[in-house]
């Protein structure tokens, strides 16, 4: 899991950063906004980690950003703007605040990442969380953050019916009206099953369940077409048996 943090104080930024390394995720760190440009032009964080002031300044250049599509939890940890930057001074109040922090990212955590972070298996899809890699049928699939976030949740959650709030909600912690999330969960889903070939029954492992939600499940085998019978050929013992019997039936007169 990817985590971009961006605080003016670099005291706090490194205390983040040291709480969260127990998570495992790889962290960046940004002291302004012009560095986290520089940084998510390289690689897309799973979660933003932004001191409240530069949210509040640089709103509209993210808010853009979101809009070319995607899509990412973004923390505001308020609770340390009124801490000293001291690092000598580590009140309770701070460790609080890091405790609640530390918290958030593990619950997220379990969203883009199984706990094992071990390949993920359905069928012939495989999805590998660490390296942020989806294969199907020997074929490696790229896929841009939003749909790989997606793909994933519903294989951690294969052959089970998942309801499109539930996506939005622990995908990317979207809450809207029920015809925003439908439209925006089938967009996406339609651009997963183009990119990997699922455009036939036959083949289509993401499954829509019409007034439900959807599930990732392997396709049933195709039905194999009936063998045609062979027939025998006839013994010649019995042609000539049939063609006595039909001469010896034409000599005889019918009788009236």
């Amino acid at each position: 899991m990817e985590i971009l943090i961006v605080n003016p104080q670099p005291v706090w930024a490194q205390r983040i950063q040291v709480r969260l390394r127990s998570t495992g995720a790889r962290i960046s760190v940004a002291n302004d906004w012009n560095s986290a440009m520089s940084i998510l032009d390289e690689v897309w964080p799973d979660i933003l980690i932004i001191e409240h002031r530069i949210l509040e300044k640089e709103a509209g250049v993210l808010l853009a950003a979101l809009r070319q599509g995607e899509w990412l939890p973004i923390i505001v940890p308020t609770a340390l703007a009124h801490l000293s930057a001291d690092s000598a001074q580590i009140s309770l109040r701070g460790e609080e605040a890091l405790r609640r922090l530390e918290t958030m990212v593990m619950r997220l955590q379990g969203v883009f990442e199984p706990a094992t972070h071990q390949r993920i298996r359905v069928g012939k899809l495989t999805i590998d969380p660490a390296r942020k890699e989806v294969v199907f049928a020997a074929k490696r699939i790229p896929l841009p953050p939003n749909q790989f976030r997606l793909l994933l949740y519903l294989a951690l959650n294969a052959d089970r019916v998942v309801n499109q709030r539930e996506l939005a909600r622990e995908v990317w912690g979207y809450v809207g009206s029920e015809s925003e999330v439908r439209e925006l969960i089938k967009t996406y889903v339609r651009s997963i099953r183009n990119k990997l070939g699922w455009t036939d029954e036959s083949n289509n492992y993401l499954q829509s369940v019409r007034g439900f939600g959807y599930m990732l499940t392997p396709p049933p085998r195709a039905k194999k077409a009936p063998e045609q019978a062979i027939e025998k050929p006839v013994k010649n013992t019995a042609i000539k048996r049939s063609e006595q019997q039909n001469s010896s039936s034409q000599n005889q007169i019918p009788s009236l």
